[in-house]
C-alpha cells in the first residue's frame, strides 16, 4: 500500500508540473522542458542528481545506455533499466534515452550492426517503457514513460561509422520504434559540427538521413551548442546561434520536412572569460535554445533544451560545470541565472516567438506575462538602450527588469498598457516580467 501511494503522489505531481510526455514546447512550462545528464546505465545511485533536477525546478533527464549493458549480441535487455525508471518515476522527472555507440568501438570488436538489430532494440524498449507500456502497466501508473528515443552520439565528431550504416541503424530503430507505437519520437544523438566548424551537413551524416527526416520516421535535430567567446561568438554575429544552425543544417542536409529541435547540450564557455561573463552569455543561450522556431519563422520548434553540466563540478570540469560541489547543487553564477529562468517562467508557456527578426519572445501563464528581449547586435533587428513594452495586462500592478543576474529593477504599474525602460546594455538579453492581480 505504501508504495502505491507514493507512485500516485509522484503521478500527481508530475501532472500538476506539465511534465506530460505528449506535450510540446508551445503547452509547456519552461521548467517541464528543460533538464540534463546523464545518468548513465540506468544507475540508481545518483539519488543527488535527482534531487538537484527538483532543486532546479527541471522536469527532464537524458538516460544514456551503453551497448555492453543493455543491447549486446543482437539481445536487448531493456528489463534493467526498471529500477532506475521507477526512481524517476518518483522524482518526477521524464526519461528520454540514448543508445550510445562510437565509431572506435568497431576497433574493439563491437560492431554498429545492421537495420534488423536496431528494430529489435527499438521494439523492445518502446514496447517496455512507452507510456502505458508494459512497464508501467505493471507498476499501475498512467500516461507517463519514455517518448523519445535517440541512438548514437556526436557520429560527425569521429566520423568513423559508414553513412550507409548510420543510416541502417537509425532507420531500424525508428521503425522498431513505430511498430510498437507511431507516436513516439525517435531522432539521432545530438551533432556538433555545425557549432564548432559551421559544417552544416554534419560532416556528411545530414545527408546520409534526410529521407528518414523527409518521410517522417526521424522527428528532430539535436545540435550541441557551446558558445565561446572565441571560437563560437554571440558578439558582432547570429552564424552560431542554435536557430541559425538548425536552419543551416536543414537547408546544406537537404531536409526539406518541417521538423522539430532538441538540444542534449548547450553552455556558455568559462574559457578565457571570468564566470560572470560566461552567465550573461549563458542567459542568452537558454532562450536561444528554448525559442528555436520552424519553417514558418513563429511556430516552436524546441522539445526540450538541457545545458551542459548540471552534475559537473565547476572544480573539475572548469568549462561547462554549473555546481560548485560534486555532491550536490551548489549553484555557480551560471547555475543561479538558470535557477532563475526557471522560477521566474514558472507556470508560464510561450505566446509568440520571433527569433529572427525582433530577437523577442512573449509568455503567459499563472497571472504574469513575460517578454524577453536578445538585445545584441544581428540578434534584434532594434538593438538599443530602450525598450517599449506594450500589451500589459489589466490589472498589471508590478514589473521586473530581469537580466542574466537576476532582478534589476522593479517598477510600480498602475493603469497603464504601455512603459517604456531606459537605460538598458546592448550586448545582452534581459527579461520583462508584468504581474497582474
Amino acid at each position: 500500500m505504501k508504495r502505491k501511494i507514493t507512485l500516485f503522489i509522484a503521478m500527481l505531481i508530475t501532472l500538476l508540473s506539465g511534465q506530460n510526455a505528449f506535450g510540446s514546447a508551445s503547452t509547456q512550462e519552461i521548467g517541464a522542458i528543460m533538464g540534463g545528464g546523464n545518468f548513465t546505465n540506468g544507475s540508481t545511485t545518483q539519488t543527488n542528481c535527482f534531487q538537484t533536477l527538483n532543486t532546479i525546478g527541471v522536469g527532464m533527464t537524458r538516460v544514456n545506455l551503453y551497448p555492453q549493458s543493455y543491447y549486446a549480441n543482437n539481445a536487448p535487455t531493456p528489463e534493467r533499466l526498471d529500477s532506475m525508471m521507477l526512481q524517476s518515476y518518483q522524482h518526477g522527472i521524464t526519461p528520454m534515452i540514448l543508445f550510445e555507440y562510437y565509431g572506435s568501438y568497431e576497433k574493439n570488436g563491437q560492431l554498429l550492426g545492421n537495420y534488423d538489430k536496431w528494430y529489435s532494440i527499438g521494439q523492445a524498449f518502446a514496447d517496455r517503457f512507452r507510456p502505458n507500456g508494459k512497464w508501467a502497466q505493471a507498476n499501475g501508473i498512467q500516461d507517463w514513460g519514455v517518448s523519445i528515443y535517440t541512438a548514437l552520439n556526436e557520429p560527425d565528431v569521429e566520423n568513423l561509422i559508414s553513412k550507409t550504416d548510420y543510416h541502417n541503424a537509425l532507420e531500424g530503430l525508428a521503425d522498431g520504434v513505430h511498430s510498437v507505437d507511431k507516436s513516439l519520437k525517435v531522432n539521432p544523438g545530438g551533432f556538433a559540427k555545425a557549432n564548432s566548424n559551421s559544417d552544416y551537413t554534419l560532416r556528411g551524416y545530414g545527408p546520409a538521413i534526410a529521407d528518414l527526416y523527409n518521410s517522417g520516421k526521424l522527428d528532430g535535430i539535436d545540435l550541441h551548442t557551446y558558445y565561446d567567446i572565441q571560437y563560437a561568438p554571440m558578439k558582432g554575429t547570429y552564424k552560431y546561434s542554435a536557430q541559425s544552425n538548425f536552419d543551416s543544417v536543414k537547408r546544406a542536409s537537404g531536409i526539406t520536412a518541417d521538423v522539430n529541435f532538441y538540444s542534449t547540450e548547450f553552455n556558455f564557455k568559462k574559457r578565457l572569460i571570468t564566470e560572470e561573463e560566461a552567465a550573461k552569455g549563458f542567459f542568452t543561450a537558454i532562450w536561444d535554445n528554448l525559442g528555436v522556431v520552424k519553417n514558418d519563422g513563429k511556430t516552436p520548434a524546441t522539445q526540450f533544451a538541457f545545458p551542459w553540466s548540471l552534475f559537473n563540478s565547476a572544480t573539475t570540469d572548469t568549462y561547462y560545470g554549473l555546481s560548485s560541489s560534486p555532491d550536490s547543487w551548489v549553484p555557480v553564477t551560471r547555475g543561479k541565472t538558470l535557477e532563475n529562468v526557471i522560477e521566474k517562467t514558472k507556470g508560464m508557456s510561450f505566446a509568440s516567438l520571433d527569433p529572427k527578426k525582433t530577437g523577442e519572445y512573449v509568455l503567459n501563464g499563472s497571472s504574469k506575462k513575460l517578454w524577453v528581449w536578445q538585445n545584441l547586435d544581428y540578434w534584434t533587428n532594434h538593438p538599443g538602450t530602450s525598450y517599449t513594452i506594450n500589451g500589459l495586462p489589466n490589472g498589471t500592478y508590478k514589473l521586473e527588469v530581469i537580466g542574466w543576474d537576476g532582478v534589476r529593477q522593479t517598477i510600480a504599474i498602475s493603469g497603464k498598457t504601455s512603459y517604456t525602460i531606459n537605460g538598458l546594455a546592448v550586448g545582452e538579453t534581459y527579461m520583462f516580467l508584468a504581474y497582474t492581480k
